[in-house]
């Protein structure tokens, strides 16, 4: 199971904060938990919604800088603008591995733009399971989006090991069978595209419901064994980090269940840790 850690994002005010007032230790101080609790890659998100291009541009290539410092993680690049990206790209290519977040099935200019480099660089991508109308209410809609964009990356010549499908995660609390669907286009996905991976943001599952790590613990072992590949979320949190453990135990991927083993001898299950 690879984990991207999310906590790098200027929509979060702390980070916003951060941002604004070039406040290195702050940042390199999420960095690094996120390291600690295991991360293989560290999402980089400079998009505060304020400032302009030019500035998410600049914000963006400071936050690889510290993480060039901190971390010796692979890097996410995430924003929605090409421009950013090929800039941001320009400014850590051959430096460190990273990859490409994201591009949506609507196959528009700037989701072509994106598609583009990542083939230029040969890095991995993740690609939204929507279109031009958002995100489909079935599983079915999603994996013909799905298909859509593996077409396209294919004939610009990007190997299918390298996109990584969002089936996209809506909250249980304004449509119970969300989660569900999303576990369908998780399985349609590995059984279309074999060579392709996985890749959800998970919180959004558990929005607006109480006890939300329970849920989102549940759904992300339930989800490693429906094929789920990669993971975008807190790596500091102990119910995620249970989770993929016992995600990989039930999905048959801990042989010997020697990494569950670690992990009670550790304390990781010890009664009363939530979060």
């Amino acid at each position: 199971m690879i984990v991207i850690g999310e906590r790098v994002n200027a929509t979060r005010k702390r980070i916003r904060a951060a941002l604004e007032q070039k406040d290195a230790k702050a940042i390199q101080e999420e960095i690094m938990m996120q390291d600690a609790a295991g991360a293989h890659y560290i999402d980089l998100n400079a998009g505060s919604g304020s400032g302009g291009l030019a500035q998410e541009k600049e914000d963006l290539c400071w936050l690889i800088d510290l993480a060039l410092e901190c971390t010796s993680k692979k890097l996410a690049l995430d924003a929605a603008s090409p421009q950013v990206l090929k800039y941001a790209a320009k400014h850590l290519d051959g430096r460190r591995p990273w990859m490409l977040n994201s591009i949506t099935g609507e196959l528009d200019e700037a989701s072509l733009a994106i598609l583009e480099l990542a083939c230029r660089h040969r890095v991995p991508l993740i690609a939204l399971a929507m279109d031009k109308e958002g995100i489909p209410p079935d599983a079915a809609r999603r994996l013909a989006i799905c298909e859509a964009i593996f077409k396209e990356a294919e004939k610009r010549g990007l190997a299918a090991d390298l996109l990584y499908f969002d089936p996209l995660v809506m909250p249980l609390s304004t449509d119970a069978v969300q989660a569900m669907v999303t576990l369908q286009t998780i399985r349609g996905i590995g059984e279309l595209f074999p060579e392709a991976r996985t890749a959800m943001g998970l919180t959004n599952i558990s929005h607006g419901l109480k006890k939300r790590f329970l849920i989102n613990g549940a759904f992300l072992t339930t989800a490693i064994c429906f094929g789920l590949s990669a993971v975008i979320c807190d790596p500091t949190s102990k119910s995620v980090q249970r989770a993929i453990i016992m995600g990989n135990l039930l999905a048959g991927k801990d042989k010997f269940c020697r990494r569950y083993s670690r992990a009670v001898r550790s304390g990781l299950f010890e009664k009363g840790e939530q979060g």
